[in-house]
């Protein structure tokens, strides 16, 4: 599956907060929050943070739609307030590219500059190393030994790699933190796909895909 299938959901909020309560208050409220049904959010939706900023990767549009339903349903009933913005994965431009609210056309000439720069230099001797969250869905019983395979592959590509050990992230769920040249980290994202899909004929219950 392409990157150009990849979405992303990213929350800024007004005032600090515990993220991690905050995803668990996402994936798990409760049927009756403003009398609204539950959106169920499937294993397809990602619910990550960094810091201080809140992600959701989904695999669809529609499921990121999802996400930034439940996602505001929770805003309102805890009374928080925080500027939310979707992203596409652009493989031209080899970024995000922001969907929601839709950039300004300085906006997207800016992007399309800074990607130029970026690309430029990631084909000199001299590429900056980049760092990139990739995720995927994979069986429950292989999970361990998937993780020491990518790690192996990682250190074979000259990476950093480390496992994102949120509490929150399913069962079946694995993210890694990858850290190296771009032509590198997208070598690793590709092969990452490529296993997660082969792994997944093992447990009809999965969906084959990877995310970002």
């Amino acid at each position: 599956m392409s990157r150009d299938q990849d979405w992303r959901l990213r929350l800024d909020l007004d005032e600090s907060t515990d993220l991690d309560g905050l995803v668990g208050h996402v994936r798990d409220r409760p049927d009756d929050i403003e009398g609204d049904a539950r959106s169920v959010l499937s294993d397809d939706v990602v619910l990550t943070h960094d810091d201080d900023t809140f992600f959701a990767y989904a695999v669809n549009e529609r499921a990121i739609d999802n996400a930034r339903d439940a996602i505001e349903s929770v805003l309102r009933s805890e009374q928080r307030k925080g500027a939310i913005r979707v992203s596409h994965w652009d493989e031209n431009l080899r970024a995000w590219r922001q969907i929601d609210p839709p950039l300004t056309p300085a906006q997207e000439e800016q992007l399309r500059q800074a990607s130029a720069v970026d690309n430029r230099q990631a084909m000199g001797p001299d590429a900056e190393l980049e760092t990139r969250t990739v995720m995927c869905v994979t069986g429950k019983l292989i999970r361990k030994s998937f993780e020491r395979q990518m790690l192996a592959f990682a250190q074979e590509l000259g990476l950093q790699c480390a496992i994102v050990e949120h509490p929150h992230l399913l069962s079946t769920q694995v993210a890694f933190n990858v850290t190296g040249p771009s032509s590198g980290v997208d070598q690793f994202d590709r092969y990452l796909k490529s296993e997660a899909k082969a792994t997944t004929r093992l447990d009809p219950g999965l969906i084959p895909y990877g995310l970002p």
